[in-house]
Parts: C-alpha cells; sequence; structure tokens
C-alpha cells in the first residue's frame, strides 16, 4: 500500500540559519510516530510544513488524495466573542464527514472533553482548557492523521 504522507528532501531555514535540512520519511496507515526534539529545532514548522500551511524552502511533501489532517498550533488562540460552541461548529464544517455523522461525532468528542458550558468564551477559558479545545477543534474533523 502506497505511503499517506511522504515527504522528501525537505529543508527549510530562517535567515541564514538551517532549521532542518534535507528531511526525508513516509507515513503509512496505521503507523504511530512521535517527533522529538530540542526546543527551536523545527518540530512545529515541520508540521505546519505537512499541514500545508507552510512552505519548505526546498523538498517536495505529497499526501494521498483526499487525506484529511488536523494539526494542533503549539499556542492556541480564539478570537474574542467567540463561544467554545462556535469553534467546534466552524471546525465541523470544514470537515468532509456527512451531517448525521458531524452531529454524532461533535457530541461524542465535546462529551469526552468535558466542556459543560458551550457558551463559555474561548478566550476565557484557561490555557489548558484553550488547549483542550484546540485538540476538540481538531478532531471533530475526523481526520486521518493528526
Amino acid at each position: 500500500m502506497p505511503p499517506i504522507i511522504n515527504a522528501q528532501g525537505i529543508s527549510k531555514a530562517f535567515g541564514a540559519k538551517p532549521l532542518f535540512e534535507e528531511v526525508s520519511f513516509t507515513v503509512s496507515e496505521a503507523d504511530r510516530i512521535g517527533l522529538i526534539g530540542p526546543n527551536g529545532s523545527g518540530k512545529s514548522t515541520l508540521l505546519r510544513i505537512l499541514a500545508g500551511t507552510e512552505q519548505p524552502d526546498s523538498g517536495e511533501v505529497a499526501v494521498r488524495k483526499r487525506l484529511q489532517l488536523s494539526y494542533v498550533e503549539q499556542d492556541s488562540r480564539f478570537a474574542a466573542g467567540v463561544s467554545v460552541q462556535n469553534v467546534v461548529e466552524r471546525a465541523m464544517r470544514r470537515s468532509v464527514t456527512t451531517h448525521a455523522e458531524s452531529d454524532a461525532h461533535f457530541t461524542e468528542t465535546l462529551g469526552r472533553a468535558g466542556f459543560g458550558n458551550l457558551e463559555m468564551e474561548a478566550v476565557s477559558l484557561s490555557g489548558g482548557w484553550q488547549k483542550r479545545l484546540a485538540i476538540v477543534e481538531a478532531l471533530v474533523q475526523a481526520p486521518d492523521v493528526w
């Protein structure tokens, strides 16, 4: 079976300092991968490249057609005036699941996450609860990779 992600020769630098050079790897169905390294080594940048929100300086990333990928940023930020429910509903609209699947997934994911007040403003949550909301935001999109 072909890989779901194929990264070949990826390099990224900020200014004259390379963050990483010539990184190549594949991710196959059912793989479980951890990404470790010291602060500033490019872990978050590599994940943004895989998610398609940042471009590498060189190299290529190929992903399987219709692959749903979610990424939770290191610093979760939400707009003022947006409720927990709004955040999750917007994320669900970006999903490729059907309406019936979305409703069930919404209820199950929020129930497991432990949010009691869905009308609470997301920016008023503690840092830990904001991170939990960011994870829920990613999971309700039913990603293949997260």
